[in-house]
């Protein structure tokens, strides 16, 4: 058996995230996109759920079909993915921190 490379900490960040990130979006076919921001880059109308210390979910973008617009659950549930990124992830605050994550279309 070939010894398998390890990963260095930052790419094993990465590619976590971006895995639990595009599980989120696939279990959220509406979700169009959303930012990660610190508080003193938002301005009170984009603020929508406080992540960890100063870190904020913003921006959250849905399809546009008339009425729908972000909800709590929706808000909750990518709050709740971001929340154990960075519990799993020390190092993960400053590579979201100013993020923007959206959906692919081709």
């Amino acid at each position: 058996m070939i010894p398998r490379r390890s990963e260095p900490p930052a790419a094993a960040l990465i590619i976590d995230c971006a895995t639990r990130l595009a599980a989120l979006f696939g279990r959220l076919p509406m979700l169009v996109g959303f930012t990660v921001q610190d508080s003193g880059t938002l301005s009170a109308d984009r603020v929508t759920v406080p992540l960890d210390g100063e870190l904020f979910l913003a921006d959250v973008c849905v399809q546009a079909l008339p009425g729908l617009e972000p909800s709590a659950e929706l808000n909750a549930e990518i709050a709740a993915t971001i929340l154990e990124v960075l519990e799993d992830h020390p190092g993960a605050r400053e590579v979201l921190r100013g993020y923007t994550f959206a959906r692919a279309f081709h």
